[in-house]
């Protein structure tokens, strides 16, 4: 009794792993731009939120906090005075500021919660131009 042994020829696996390696680096390559993406909607979020932040420790201790926006540094932080930086945050990759389109580099509040200078600022992105507005008075920024 002959038994008949069936199985795959070395074309037949050899394109299976082909179409396998294509679906897979198309779903890599989209998880990337998704999480990039993420990251840079993430860095924004937390813009608002420093923001924010300065304008309520303004308010609350009386101390003088500016938010000042570096493009040759590739950072934003929050400053006590001239030297002493409260913290930094790195802007995340392809995201630039551009000074020269704002109108604005630093964020300043009185304290009583008032913004000194009203402005946008400008950055650029992998996926388009995102504007920070500060409205006059005690208002939020707000990102589009």
């Amino acid at each position: 009794m002959v038994k008949s042994q069936q199985g795959f020829t070395l074309l037949e696996t050899l394109l299976v792993l082909f179409i396998m390696i294509c679906l897979s680096t198309l779903i890599v390559k989209f998880s990337f731009s998704i999480a990039e993406k993420r990251e840079i909607d993430r860095f924004f979020k937390q813009m608002q939120l420093d923001i924010q932040y300065t304008q309520i420790y303004n308010m609350h201790r009386r101390e003088y906090l500016e938010m000042r926006f570096e493009e040759s540094a590739r950072h934003y932080g929050v400053k006590k005075d001239l030297y002493t930086y409260v913290y930094k945050r790195p802007y995340p990759k392809g995201v630039e500021f551009a000074p020269s389109p704002s109108t604005i580099i630093a964020i300043r509040y009185t304290n009583t919660g008032s913004i000194v200078n009203a402005g946008t600022l400008i950055f650029r992105t992998p996926y388009g131009t995102k504007r920070v507005i500060l409205t006059l008075g005690r208002g939020r920024a707000r990102v589009e």
